[in-house]
């Protein structure tokens, strides 16, 4: 690979626009298939739309299965900044040395340029953005809720007025794992879709299980069958 180098601002936003593109991080190519299970095509990864962006000739597969060129929109330069806003605070870790991910990102962040085997790095920052972001507002919400559960295993939900406080695109699943709060109690659902942080309401759902946060331990109600509106 080359050992060319790009101005890290316009790296950072094309990431950002990758992720906006496949909606999540994709670190290897995905197959897209139609709903009655066909072949579609595959979906690139995030690296090489970027890649495929700055230096089209990188490409050497059939050309008519090349990444279209990423469009950086305004809504990426905004995300751009935010990430490295959140990412300042990684810089007292980098200079102690104690995690080699933080080092790392610090030092891209803080040069002018990127090399071309840096990319990844930089391609995965949207998704780990996401993330620590919603892992904050979880944790905050654990020590906020109060205990118990939104009713008993089998009952149905109906328009309920919720808080989606995470939207994580689930690793396992073909979806979204859902932290919300809903009467002021912790909830989580597998969604087929991605849901925007805040308002929501849920139409209906069906309790699934009475389960304890993987990490924090408080009470969280286990929803299916979610239909929620934003």
């Amino acid at each position: 690979m080359s050992k060319k180098e790009f101005p890290t601002q316009q790296v950072l936003e094309l990431a950002c626009a990758a992720q906006r593109v496949n909606g999540a991080y994709i670190k290897e190519e995905a197959p897209v298939y139609s709903e009655d299970g066909a072949f579609m095509y595959l979906k690139h990864t995030n690296k090489i739309q970027m890649l495929c962006t700055l230096e089209p000739a990188i490409w050497t597969a059939d050309p008519k299965d090349a990444p279209m060129p990423l469009r950086v929109l305004p809504e990426d330069i905004t995300l751009a900044e935010e990430i490295r806003k959140h990412f300042r605070k990684f810089l007292f870790s980098a200079i102690e040395g104690e995690n080699d991910f933080q080092t790392n990102i610090n030092t891209i962040l803080s040069s002018d340029t990127v090399k071309q085997n840096q990319f990844g790095y930089v391609a995965c920052l949207p998704s780990v953005h996401v993330r620590d972001i919603a892992q904050t507002k979880v944790k905050r919400a654990a020590k906020a809720v109060e205990e118990g559960y939104l009713g008993e295993i089998g009952s149905n939900l109906k328009d309920l007025d919720a808080e989606i406080i995470s939207s994580v695109k689930s690793k396992n699943f073909e979806g979204y794992n859902i932290d919300a709060i809903i009467n002021n109690r912790m909830a989580s659902w597998l969604n087929k879709t991605n849901l925007n942080l805040g308002a929501c309401v849920i139409v209906k759902a069906k309790i699934k299980d009475h389960t304890k946060h993987w990490k924090h331990q408080n009470d969280v109600t286990r929803l299916n069958y979610v239909k929620a509106a934003q």
